[in-house]
């Protein structure tokens, strides 16, 4: 009877208490998980004794000559008191997303984008014309690793502060460039694919200062293939800090000055490069109003940051170098790199509805004959109102 009664007992109890050891498991799982983001640590160790007045003191995170000072305030955050839902004991914690979110703070002062070498060609031969760059990034995870190890261990740097703070070391992962000098005979870059020139005379001198100094920008730069470019991306910020001065540009229904105008000088002449290169032109836009600098109508191409672009693509097997060069009152674009049996027809560009007013319309063709006898045609067509529509406002500066 005792052993009957046993055996009913248990077999009554133990599903009561799988159940509630698979309730108390949910529980202490999902405990686990809003905690992924802390760092916990008990009060009963050394180590959490410490953590409690770690605030007290000062903290320095450096690389190099790189020093930044976590401010009282910021590390405050960094340390957390809670209570153990199942103990009740009183504890510290550390909040890993505090200190990544720092971390992403300060990478934007550490990190810098490799650039690559780029290159000029003189008398038929490669010379250096810059030297490629290694950049840096602020691996986040191994310096947070490193954070959180010299809180818990107090393993900090055995580097010096004046004030005595503790000093913990960031870890910083170098970039190595995608074309360093030690790759240049293998670019392959031995003919010259297509040349485009304007012809600027009569311009005031902001706008020949201003051709200049964009012309320079693009002088020795290399496109890998299959590598987008963008005139835009690659010219950068457009102000007097950048070297420009006020002169005309056409904005608005208006021509106006503002800081750079005459780079569409620039843009225009790469265009004719680009298009006698027989590189797929992604992205390229004629002026409102036909302007002498570009003659003949219908081969220029307008740029305006945040508004109009120009973007075309090496298509071609092997790098291609762009470079400019400006003789008397004449810009240059040259393209280099390696043929691969294409052929450029031009057709045009050829004017037609032309207005008493200077109102008009251009077309210009280009043929592409690829080296398995395979054609492809490129319509640029453009439009250009009357420059009597356009009021122009006298730049101050000339």
């Amino acid at each position: 009877m005792g052993k009957t009664w046993t055996k009913a007992i248990i077999a009554l109890t133990t599903p009561v208490i799988l159940g509630l050891a698979f309730v108390y498991g949910q529980i202490y799982f999902l405990n686990r998980q809003s905690s992924a983001s802390f760092t916990p640590v008990s009060t009963n160790s050394i180590a959490s004794a410490k953590l409690a007045n770690l605030t007290d003191k000062g903290l320095v995170l450096v690389f190099k000559e790189k020093r930044f000072i976590v401010s009282p305030e910021e590390f405050k955050t960094w340390v957390e008191k809670y209570g153990r839902s199942f103990t009740g004991k009183q504890e510290y914690r550390i909040n890993q997303q505090k200190i990544t979110s720092y971390l992403e703070n300060i990478a934007k002062e550490i990190d810098i984008a490799p650039t690559d070498a780029r290159l000029s060609i003189s008398n038929g031969k490669i010379m250096e014309f810059s030297t490629a760059q290694r950049g840096r990034l602020l691996n986040i995870p191994e310096s947070r690793v490193n954070i959180i190890s010299a809180l818990t261990q107090n393993a900090y740097s055995s580097a010096k502060t004046p004030n005595g703070e503790n000093v913990i070391e960031l870890v910083i992962d170098e970039i190595e460039p995608k074309l360093a000098l030690d790759k240049i005979n293998d670019l392959g870059i031995n003919t010259l694919l297509g040349r485009g020139e304007s012809n600027f005379t009569g311009s005031p001198n902001p706008r020949i200062h201003n051709i200049g100094v964009g012309a320079k920008i693009f002088n020795g730069v290399l496109l890998r293939p299959g590598q987008e470019f963008s005139f835009n991306q690659t010219l950068g910020t457009i102000d007097a800090s950048s070297g420009y001065l006020p002169e005309l540009v056409i904005k608005g229904g208006k021509v106006i000055p503002e800081y750079g105008g005459g780079l569409c000088q620039v843009s225009t002449t790469l265009f004719r490069a680009a298009v006698a290169s027989g590189l797929a032109i992604l992205e390229r836009h004629p002026h409102s109003i036909p302007v002498r600098y570009y003659n003949p109508q219908g081969f220029d191409a307008a740029i305006y940051p945040g508004v109009s672009d120009l973007k075309f693509k090496n298509d071609t097997p092997a790098y291609v170098l762009i470079q400019s060069s400006i003789s008397g009152s004449k810009l240059y674009f040259e393209i280099y790199g390696t043929s691969d049996g294409r052929k450029v027809a031009i057709d045009g560009p050829h004017q037609y509805d032309v207005k008493p007013n200077g109102a008009q319309k251009a077309v210009l063709t280009r043929t592409i004959t690829y080296a398995d006898g395979t054609e492809k045609k490129d319509v640029f067509n453009s439009s250009y109102q009357s420059n009597s529509a356009f009021v122009t406002i006298k730049n101050p500066f000339e």
